[in-house]
C-alpha cells in the first residue's frame, strides 16, 4: 500500500509535536534525577567512577608556600624586648597527594593512607633552601615549657645546669631546608638518655614517641605514608548526603577532645555532599587533630563555574566566649584571647599555637607582643573554600594558616629567665588549588546540567507549539485559497459557455 505524501505530512505534523512534548515534559520533570544518576556514576567514589583517578591522585598538583619568620634582634628578646620579624619567602613546593593501601568496606566508606609530596620549585620561590634564618628553637621552648609546668622552682637547678652544659638555646640559625624538611640536630637529642638517668622524674615529662634525631616542621613527611593517619572516609555509595565525610581517623571516631570537639567528623577535602546550603562546612583536619569550620560569605563565579565561597571568619580561631562551639577545644583553667589553637595536646605537649597568618582577625593581645614585621591582610592572610554547590565539588581553595611558638619565663633556668611571654610566629603556608583548566568545561556542564535539561524540555515543549501554529497557518491558507477557487469557478465556466455561444452565432452566420 503505497502512503501519499500529504498523508505523511499529516502524520508527521501530529506526531511529531506529541513526541516533543512528551520528552520535554520528561525532561522538566526528571532533570533533577537524570543529574543524580549521572552524579552517583561519576562522582560517587568507586574503583570504576570517573572521580576516583583525580581522588586517588591529584589532577594538578597544588602550591603549596611557605614564609620564615626572622628574628633580627634574638639577643635583646632573650633579655625582656619584644622581637623584631623580617618575613622571608615565599618558597613554594608542588605538593602532590596519594591515596594508597585502599580498602572497600562494606558499609560504603574507604580506608586509606595518604602520601604527600613536596618538590621545591624555585622560579617560583623568593630565596633560595639554602637561606639562613634565625628562628626560635622549639625544641628549646617545649622543654622550658615542660620544666615549668612538672618542676617545681626548687628543683630547677639540676635541668639548668644540664641545659647550660650541652649549650642549648633558644635561638637557631638554620637554612630553609633544615627548617622546613630536613631537620637539624639539637644537642638535647643526643642528650636525654643522660638527662634522665641523672633525673629519672623526668622520664614522665617526655611523651613517648616525642624525642626523634631531628627537627622540623614537616620533618619525616614528604614522601611517608604514616604522619598524616588512617583515614575512613564515606563514599557516597548508597547515601549520598555523607558524600567525602570523614568516618574515622587511625581506627577511632573519637578525637582527643572532650565532647563534641573530640567527634570525627567534616569532610576531607575533595568532596562534599550534594546540594550544599548557604550555611557552613566542616573538613577534619588531621594536622590540627579537629574539625574546621568555615561559614558561608557569598556566591562567586570560578572558571565559569557557579561556587559558593566558605570563609574562615572571626569565629574560625575565637575563645569559648565568643563561640561556644571552640569551648571543649580549650584546656581547663587556661584562657586565651580569640585568635590562636593550641595544638599542644596532637603535639607531644610542644606549645605550638596555630592562628591566621599575621595574626589575621586575632585579637590585638597578640599582634602587641611583637615589635615590628606583622600586617594583618584580609587578601593574603584569609582562608576560603569556594565549592560547586550542586555537585559538592572545590573549585578554588587558598588555605593559609601560621604557626606559632609559647616562649614563656621560667625562673631558674637560664635561656628563659629574663624573656616576656611571647606567642612567637615561627612560619606561615598557604595551600593554593582549584579545577585545573582540562577539566573546567566538564565541571560547568555538570554545574549547570539541570538548568540545560530545564531549558531542553522547554525548547521542545515551544518546537512542538512552533510545529503546531506553523501547521495550522499552513491548513487555514491551504482551505483560504481552496476556497477562493470554489467561488471563482462557476463564473469561469459561464464564460466560456457564453465565448462558445458566440462563436456558433457567427457560424450560423456565416
Amino acid at each position: 500500500m503505497k502512503v501519499s505524501n500529504s498523508s505523511m505530512k499529516k502524520f508527521v505534523c501530529l506526531c511529531l509535536p506529541m513526541v516533543l512534548v512528551v520528552s520535554g515534559l520528561i525532561l522538566l520533570t526528571t532533570h533533577h534525577n537524570i543529574f543524580m544518576y549521572i552524579y552517583k556514576s561519576q562522582l560517587v567514589l568507586s574503583p570504576e567512577s570517573g572521580s576516583f583517578p583525580m581522588w586517588q591522585d591529584l589532577p594538578t598538583p597544588m602550591l603549596a608556600s611557605m614564609y620564615l619568620f626572622n628574628v633580627s634582634n634574638p639577643d635583646e628578646v632573650s633579655k625582656g624586648a619584644k622581637p623584631e620579624l623580617e618575613e622571608f619567602g615565599p618558597y613554594v613546593f608542588t605538593e602532590q597527594h596519594h591515596k594508597t593501601k585502599l580498602a572497600w568496606n562494606e558499609n560504603g566508606t574507604i580506608t586509606y593512607r595518604q602520601i604527600r609530596t613536596w618538590h621545591f620549585v624555585p622560579e617560583l620561590s623568593s630565596g633560595s633552601l639554602d637561606d639562613n634564618v634565625t628562628i626560635v628553637n622549639s625544641v628549646a621552648a617545649t622543654i622550658g615549657a615542660m620544666i615549668n609546668q612538672n618542676v617545681a622552682k626548687s628543683l630547677r637547678f639540676f635541668p639548668n645546669v644540664f641545659l647550660r652544659a650541652i649549650k642549648e638555646s633558644l635561638f637557631v640559625t638554620k637554612t630553609v631546608r633544615e627548617i622546613i624538611f630536613d631537620g637539624y640536630h639539637d644537642p638535647l637529642f643526643d642528650n636525654v638518655e643522660e638527662l634522665i638517668k641523672l633525673l629519672p622524674w623526668v622520664k614522665k615529662m617526655i611523651p613517648e614517641g616525642s624525642v626523634m634525631d631531628k627537627f622540623a616542621f614537616f620533618y619525616g613527611r614528604n614522601g611517608t605514608d604514616y604522619t598524616d593517619g588512617v583515614f575512613n572516609m564515606f563514599t557516597g555509595a548508597g547515601r549520598t548526603d555523607q558524600m567525602g565525610e570523614v568516618h574515622s581517623w587511625n581506627y577511632s571516631t573519637r578525637g582527643l577532645f572532650p565532647g563534641q570537639c573530640g567527634q570525627v567528623r567534616g569532610g576531607a577535602g575533595e568532596f562534599y555532599p550534594p546540594g550544599l546550603e548557604k550555611t557552613f562546612i566542616e573538613m577534619f583536619s588531621n594536622d590540627l587533630c579537629r574539625t574546621l569550620r568555615l561559614n558561608f560569605n557569598k556566591e562567586v563565579t570560578v572558571k565559569g563555574i557557579n561556587s559558593y565561597e566558605y570563609r574562615a571568619d572571626r569565629s574560625f580561631f575565637a575563645n569559648g566566649t565568643e563561640n561556644t562551639l571552640n569551648a571543649c577545644y580549650e584546656p581547663a583553667g587556661v584562657f586565651l584571647p580569640s585568635g590562636v589553637y593550641n595544638t599542644s595536646i596532637c603535639r607531644f605537649g610542644a606549645p605550638v599555637f596555630v592562628s591566621q597568618p599575621h595574626f589575621y582577625q586575632a585579637d590585638p593581645y597578640y599582634l602587641d607582643m611583637i615589635a615590628s614585621g606583622l600586617s594583618p591582610n584580609s587578601t593574603l592572610h584569609s582562608t576560603y573554600f569556594r565549592v560547586e554547590p550542586r555537585a559538592g565539588v572545590p573549585t578554588d581553595v587558598s588555605a593559609r594558616f601560621q604557626l606559632n611558638v609559647l616562649v614563656d619565663r621560667v625562673s631558674g633556668i637560664t635561656m628563659l629567665n629574663s624573656v616576656n611571654k611571647t606567642y612567637f610566629p615561627v612560619m606561615w603556608f598557604e595551600n593554593k588549588a582549584g579545577v585545573p583548566d582540562s577539566l573546567a568545561f566538564k565541571m560547568k556542564l555538570l554545574a549547570n546540567l539541570p538548568e540545560i535539561l530545564q531549558g531542553m524540555g522547554w525548547a521542545q515543549i515551544g518546537l512542538s507549539l512552533a510545529i503546531c501554529i506553523i501547521a495550522t497557518l499552513v491548513m487555514a491558507s491551504k482551505r483560504k485559497v481552496q476556497g477562493r477557487l470554489e467561488d471563482t469557478s462557476p463564473i469561469l465556466n459561464q464564460s466560456i459557455q457564453e465565448d462558445s455561444r458566440d462563436e456558433n452565432v457567427f457560424l450560423d452566420q456565416e
